[in-house]
């Protein structure tokens, strides 16, 4: 928590400095260096499978005269991400500078001691430190921002204060009514909850992930694993998990499926230039590049003590990326259900790219397909149960388990999920 709170004084401290230097408007000059670096990530190094990259001038004349207008760092890179979702992916974004210096040093989007869930809506509040400036201010899980400063925020960062501004919040609580709060300055910011382990009742735990990302503690994790073990039946409760590093999910997945036991194929470019030149095949299957590939994901490492009893796993729309990648590798090798709602179907690995200026490009460089052929991308998870997002959080949790002890001795409770994972390696 100390730790935390110390990169936030300095956080706050390095983004008034970087917004004050890119405060003034944007050149020709500056804005056509940086469209040339992004051009050259998009065409030769991102990758997704069946998508034309090489489509990208097109996709750019289409929002040329938003991206000529443009002075502001903003407003360019309103322009260009609009001209970016023209390849209907995700994981590929331009970002300004101080969103770029936001995001090294705070990964998770943990802002003011708070997580949230992107909705079409506003963003709704899916964790709040009980000590955090937000949590005094009035905010509580559930609640749905739907103005910042007259506008609806798209992102957390839209959220952030600085020494010169105040921000106007407008919040619908759950009961309906629409407060106002006012964030007035920069203020430290506390982590929300750590991830947990809690008892539903004697025979099954509720273990609660937030992150794949940075803030994953391996040896907590182990922890809570340890304590999970005595439970008949375990909720993994991954709603709002928007993802975060392979290996922290690599390492997850080892406390919950045999060793090694292989759940999927990260696809790269050159797996795809491999393939078509030893097999002369399509392209673009990726199902049959998948089982192809004999570089399979799953569990990292041995741990032949890992968690059999029965697994149940709650989604949302904010569980994306690791997250659906998880869940689908329980409900594929370990016969979990999956409670809620549609996940973000949100699954391309990617890395950052800096460019000119201080700006930064998120783009995917592999594609991922489950060892049943699945493509995540654009393919969101469909619970086995659903649960209403406006039902209390507990709903889900109680839902889940009562499937899960109904299902009595039966291998699968769902009865329909059920193959071995490994016939598709």
């Amino acid at each position: 928590m100390n730790r935390l709170r110390a990169v936030f004084v300095v956080c706050w401290a390095t983004l008034l400095s970087i917004g004050a230097a890119f405060a003034q408007d944007l050149s020709s000059e500056q804005k056509s260096e940086v469209l040339k670096a992004v051009t050259d990530i998009v065409e030769n190094r991102a990758f997704a499978v069946g998508v034309d990259l090489k489509k990208w001038p097109e996709n750019l004349a289409k929002h040329q005269e938003a991206i000529d207008s443009a002075t502001t760092p903003a407003a360019f890179v309103g322009a260009v991400n609009r001209a970016l979702r023209e390849f209907g992916m995700s994981h590929i974004s331009l970002r300004t500078p101080q969103s770029a210096e936001r995001r090294r040093i705070n990964p998770d989007n943990v802002v003011l001691g708070v997580t949230f869930e992107r909705l079409s809506e506003g963003l709704k509040v899916s964790a709040v430190a009980e000590t955090s400036p937000m949590s005094k201010l009035g905010l509580s899980t559930g609640d749905l921002i739907i103005e910042a400063n007259g506008k609806q925020p798209g992102a957390p960062r839209d959220l952030l204060v600085t020494e010169a501004e105040k921000i106007t919040l407008k919040v619908k609580k759950s009961s309906g009514e629409v407060v106002e709060i006012q964030l007035e300055k920069p203020q430290q910011a506390a982590s929300p909850s750590a991830d947990t382990l809690t008892w539903a009742d004697s025979e099954s735990a509720v273990l609660r992930l937030r992150s794949f990302n940075r803030t994953y503690d391996r040896s907590h994790i182990s922890t809570l694993f340890q304590e999970a073990k005595k439970a008949k039946y375990l909720v993994i409760d991954l709603r709002s998990n928007g993802g975060g590093l392979a290996n922290n999910l690599q390492h997850f997945l080892s406390f919950l499926l045999p060793p090694n036991a292989p759940v999927g194929t990260m696809v790269s470019k050159r797996t795809v230039e491999r393939y078509v030149e030893e097999t002369k095949g399509d392209p673009s299957d990726l199902a049959k590049i998948g089982e192809w590939s004999s570089r399979k994901f799953g569990p990292r490492g041995g741990n032949e003590e890992y968690f059999k009893g029965k697994v149940a796993v709650l989604i949302n729309r904010g569980s994306a990326s690791a997250s659906e990648m998880c869940a689908s590798a329980l409900r594929d090798a370990a016969n979990a259900i999956l409670v809620g709602q549609n996940s973000a179907g949100a699954v391309l690995a990617s890395v950052y790219g800096r460019l000119p200026h201080g700006f930064e490009i998120q783009y995917p460089v592999s594609d991922y397909v489950t060892a049943k052929g699945v493509r995540l991308e654009g393919n969101p998870l469909k619970p086995d149960i659903e649960v209403e997002r406006s039902a209390p959080a507990a709903t889900a949790i109680e839902k889940a388990i009562e499937k899960l002890k109904a299902s009595g001795d039966k291998a699968n409770p769902m009865g329909n999920h059920g193959s071995p994972i490994g016939a598709a390696a």
